[in-house]
């Protein structure tokens, strides 16, 4: 039996309009926070568990929703996932013939029932659901091998063929699994593909429109269609995709990576067309002290927050390295400062 989960007086009711006002840089009565995914380490503090081992996408739904609660977070993450081949497995496309042959008839139906349950665990909450689905180029050079990423890169230019096959496999089912749930009452989607570094794109702007935008693209249009907002996700500099974000005309990108960019003239540039979520350092919360996290966070909050659109969290997820206390002490500040 766990303990009551630790909860500061500042914290706020979830209510999943929060979120969905930030969205549409409207304002309805502080920031809201919201984490993507949180680590065992923070879990167990907060939810007083000792040695709690399941993170934010694998924990039960209950378990996230009690979460949520302790730390104000107006959604809970259903990551819907179709089967995916073992890092470094596609090395020819005999390789991918075989893992689609095994993986044709994926269960959707087994898909969308999971998204039941996590819309069950959140009914009468104000609790949203957030879906989170994965983008075609980090699954494919996760899946192309011997050595993920770095194989990637080689076959994008030995073999461009399988490498386009690989992205269009990935990129149906993702729409397969739109198509699946649109009926659902969910709340936003969350798309991630960590096409950059922290110096730049992975691959060349050539590369990029001709390999990458196309599926990308067709994903995101398929969530629209169904009238949920997007949040898309990609680590590093995001420099090489905040074009495609203003075109396909996503309402927030995430998460801002602190270092690999500028946030505030990201805000004052763009800031009118797509929402800003993240940038609070992952590394300031895994060694900073709380006062230097707290004085962060009301920079950010100041900063970027007053015409409601500004969604706070931290610049990558809340990993294991994070400090708790620091964790808690980033939510604090936003309840407590961010109001509007």
């Amino acid at each position: 039996m766990s303990l009551m989960p630790k909860k500061s007086q500042s914290i706020k009711k979830p209510d999943i309009e929060r979120l969905l006002a930030a969205l549409r840089r409207q304002k309805l009565d502080r920031t809201p926070n919201f984490e993507i995914w949180i680590g065992p380490r923070s879990i167990s503090h907060i939810l007083n568990r000792k040695d709690y081992e399941l993170d934010f996408w694998s924990m039960p739904p209950a378990d996230a929703v009690e979460l949520v609660n302790a730390i104000g977070q107006d959604a809970i993450v259903c990551s819907l996932q179709p089967p995916l081949p073992p890092n470094g497995s596609i090395l020819t496309p005999d390789d991918l013939i075989a893992f689609f042959l095994e993986n044709a008839r994926v269960d959707f139906q087994a898909i969308r029932n999971r998204l039941q349950v996590w819309l069950d665990a959140v009914k009468g909450t104000g609790i949203g659901v957030a879906v989170r689905i994965g983008g075609p180029m980090t699954q494919t050079y996760m899946a192309c091998g011997p050595v993920p990423i770095e194989s990637f890169m080689l076959m994008l230019y030995d073999q461009p063929d399988l490498i386009d096959n690989c992205m269009k496999i990935f990129t149906h089912w993702s729409l397969q699994i739109i198509d699946a749930i649109k009926d659902l009452p969910f709340h936003l989607y969350y798309i991630g593909d960590d096409l950059c570094d922290n110096k730049g794109a992975m691959i060349s702007p050539d590369a990029i429109e001709q390999h990458w935008a196309p599926c990308y693209e067709q994903i995101i249009e398929a969530a629209h269609a169904t009238g949920h907002p997007v949040i898309c996700h990609c680590c590093g500099s995001q420099t090489p995709v905040i074009p495609y974000w203003l075109k396909w005309n996503v309402e927030a990108c995430h998460p801002l990576q602190s270092g690999a960019n500028d946030i505030y003239a990201f805000k004052k540039n763009y800031g009118k067309r797509i929402v800003p979520v993240g940038n609070i350092s992952v590394g300031l919360l895994s060694s900073g002290t709380p006062d230097e996290v707290r004085s962060d966070t009301r920079r950010h909050l100041d900063a970027l927050a007053g015409d409601g659109g500004y969604v706070a969290c931290s610049d990558h997820s809340i990993i294991d390295s994070v400090i708790p206390e620091n964790f808690l002490t980033m939510v604090n500040t936003v309840h407590e400062f961010g109001q509007y």
